[in-house]
C-alpha cells in the first residue's frame, strides 16, 4: 500500500510536542532535533494519539496512524491509512491545543468519579505479587487506616483469579471474597479488580471463545497465540460484538455478586495484536487497542495504562512502569510524562506507583530500596491528578521518611478541591491538570522546562528529582509568587529554593 507523504517546515523557534507519551525525553521537539516514530501499529507501552501540537499555535492531526521523521528543521509524515492536516489555530501552545481538542476529541463532559482525585489508590501488586489473597489484603488495608494514611481506592492485581479468562476469585485464596470486599468497603474503600483480554490456553474459557469465533486468530484460521509478560495466550477479539458481550458478563458478575466497583483493564496493547491477524471486525493492532479502551467506558473506575487515541474520554490513564531510580525511566520521567500526556489529550492521569513499580526493589533485605528516592516520588506525585501507592511505605521507610512520604498523602487532599475542579473543567476543555510552564506562559521563554508545572493556573510546583538535593532552582514567570514557606518571589527570575526532605515546593500564583 502506498504512503503519501507530508512535508512541514519548523518555524524559527518553534516547540512541537507528540504523539507519544513514552518519548518525553525527546519533547519538545525543534530545529535541532531527530526523532522517529512509527505509529502505524504503535509497539509503545502507553498512551499514544495521532497528533502533534506547537508552541506556535499549530496543530498536525490524523485519523489514523503515520510514521514521523523529525530532521534537519522538518516534519515528515507518511500515512497511508489517512488524510494529515495542518491546522493553524492562533501562536501559542495553549491556543494549538485547544483548537485541535475542540475539532478532533472534544470532551464528553463525563468526569470519572471524584474518589481519584481526592484520595490516594492503594494497589496490591508489589506487596503480594502473584499472591494475591484474601486475608493479606485486608491487612494491607487495615493498616493504611491504622497508620493514619487517607483511605482512597484499592486495586487488586493480577492473579486474584484462577487463571486468565476465567475471571473468578481463586477459592483457595480468597474463602469468602463478598466479606473481603464488606469489608473493605466498611473501612471507606473502593474495590477495583485487575483484568486483561488475555485468556489462557488449554482452558475450557478458550475452548468456549475460539468455537464461538470470539479470538484473534492467524491467516491460517487458527487461534493466534500471543507472548505477553505472563507467558502465551489467546487475545479476545474486540471487533467482535460477542466477544465484548462475553467480558461484560465477566465485569458484571463480579460487580453483581461482590459489589467490585471497578477494574485496572491492563494489556490491550497494540504489541499484542498483529495487522495481519484475522479478525470479525477486520481491523488492525492499534483498533484493537482503541476498542480495548472503548470497553472502559462503561466503567466509571476504570484505570487503562496502554492507549490509542480515545483523548477527551473519562478514562483514567497511568503511566507506563517505571524503575525505582532517579534516571529517565525513574523519577526525573514523572513531570514530562505527566506533562505530555496532557498535552496528547490525556487529562486524568496518574503516575506508576510511588517508588515505581518493580517488586525486586522493594523485597526484605533489598540492597536497591532508597528511601529518600521514595519520599521525592511521593512529593512529585502529590500535587498530580492521582497518587498511587503500592509498597507500603510503613513498612520499607524508617520513620522519619515514612512521616515526609504520609505528609505528601495528605497534602494531595489537602488540594483535592481545586485539583477536582480542574477534572471537571477538562470533562469539557480536555485542558490538561499538570501543563507545562509554556502552556500558561507562552512569552517568557519556558519552552524546555520540564522539571517543575503548573497545576493550572494557579500553582507552579518545583518537586525535587536529584539524590541527595537540599536546593533546587525554580523558573518564575512575571507576576508575584507565594511559596508554601511564606517567602513572596517577584517574577521573572531563576532562583534557588531550600528542599530539605520534607519540603515540596508549591508557590501560588498571586497576581
Amino acid at each position: 500500500m502506498a504512503y503519501k507523504t507530508y512535508i512541514f517546515e519548523m518555524k524559527q523557534d518553534e516547540y512541537w510536542y507528540g504523539p507519544e507519551v513514552n518519548s518525553w525525553v525527546m519533547y519538545p521537539l525543534h530545529r535541532g532535533s531527530t526523532y522517529e516514530v512509527d505509529v502505524n501499529h504503535y509497539k509503545g507501552v502507553n498512551q499514544v494519539n495521532p497528533l502533534l501540537v506547537s508552541s506556535k499555535g499549530r496543530a498536525i492531526w490524523c485519523e489514523e496512524g503515520f510514521k514521523l521523521k523529525v530532521a534537519e528543521g522538518k516534519i515528515e509524515i507518511q500515512s497511508y491509512k489517512g488524510e494529515v492536516q495542518l491546522y493553524e489555530f492562533g501562536t501559542t501552545l495553549k491556543e494549538a491545543f485547544k483548537g485541535i481538542a475542540q475539532k478532533s476529541f472534544a470532551g464528553n463532559g463525563i468526569v470519572p468519579p471524584k474518589d481519584f482525585f481526592v484520595k490516594p489508590q492503594y494497589n496490591t501488586w508489589i506487596e503480594l505479587i502473584y499472591n494475591q489473597n484474601q486475608e493479606d489484603i485486608l491487612k494491607y488495608a487495615t493498616s493504611i487506616v491504622e497508620q493514619n494514611m487517607p483511605v482512597g481506592i484499592i486495586m487488586i492485581d493480577d492473579s486474584w483469579s484462577e487463571y486468565y479468562g476465567r475471571w473468578r476469585f481463586n477459592g483457595a485464596r480468597f474463602p469468602n471474597p463478598k466479606a473481603m470486599v464488606d469489608r473493605l468497603h466498611e473501612l471507606g474503600f473502593e474495590v477495583m479488580l485487575w483484568c486483561c483480554p488475555f485468556i489462557s490456553p488449554d482452558s475450557l474459557e478458550f475452548r468456549q471463545l475460539r468455537d464461538k469465533g470470539y479470538l484473534v486468530k492467524n491467516t491460517k484460521g487458527e487461534v493466534s497465540l500471543k507472548e505477553w509478560w505472563n507467558g502465551y495466550s489467546g487475545v479476545l477479539d474486540l471487533s467482535h460484538p460477542g466477544a465484548v458481550a462475553w467480558m461484560k458478563e465477566q465485569c458484571q458478575y463480579l460487580m453483581d455478586t461482590y459489589g467490585i466497583d471497578g477494574f485496572k483493564f491492563d494489556a490491550g496493547d497494540a504489541m499484542y495484536y498483529s495487522d495481519e491477524d484475522v479478525t470479525y471486525g477486520n481491523v488492525d493492532a492499534n483498533k484493537q487497542c482503541e476498542l480495548w479502551a472503548q470497553f472502559g467506558l462503561e466503567y466509571p473506575y476504570n484505570e487503562y495504562r496502554a492507549c490509542y487515541k480515545m483523548a477527551g474520554t473519562h478514562l483514567v490513564q497511568r503511566l507506563a512502569d517505571k524503575s525505582h531510580s532517579w534516571n529517565s525511566n525513574g523519577l526525573s520521567s514523572l513531570i514530562p510524562n505527566q506533562l505530555t500526556q496532557g498535552i496528547l489529550g490525556y487529562a486524568y492521569t496518574c503516575p506508576d506507583m510511588i517508588g515505581g513499580g518493580s517488586y525486586t526493589d522493594f523485597l526484605d533485605g533489598s540492597k536497591n530500596l532508597d528511601q529518600e528516592l521514595f519520599v521525592r516520588y511521593a512529593q512529585c506525585a502529590a500535587l498530580m491528578p492521582m497518587l498511587q501507592f503500592s509498597a507500603a511505605p510503613w513498612r520499607v521507610l524508617s520513620q522519619e521518611k515514612f512521616e515526609a512520604c504520609k505528609a505528601a498523602a495528605w497534602l494531595h487532599v489537602k488540594y483535592a478541591d481545586y485539583i477536582y475542579a480542574l477534572a471537571k473543567e477538562a470533562s469539557k476543555s480536555v485542558e490538561p491538570i499538570v501543563r507545562y510552564m509554556s502552556y500558561e506562559f507562552p512569552e517568557e521563554g519556558l519552552e524546555l522546562i520540564i522539571d517543575q508545572f503548573m497545576l493550572g493556573t494557579k500553582y507552579l510546583v518545583a518537586p525535587v528529582l536529584e539524590k541527595g538535593a537540599t536546593a533546587r532552582e525554580v523558573s518564575f514567570p512575571t507576576g508575584k509568587w507565594l511559596g508554601d514557606d511564606g517567602v513572596v518571589v517577584e517574577g521573572p527570575c531563576r532562583i534557588t529554593v531550600d528542599v530539605p526532605l520534607d519540603r515540596l515546593p508549591i508557590f501560588e500564583r498571586m497576581h
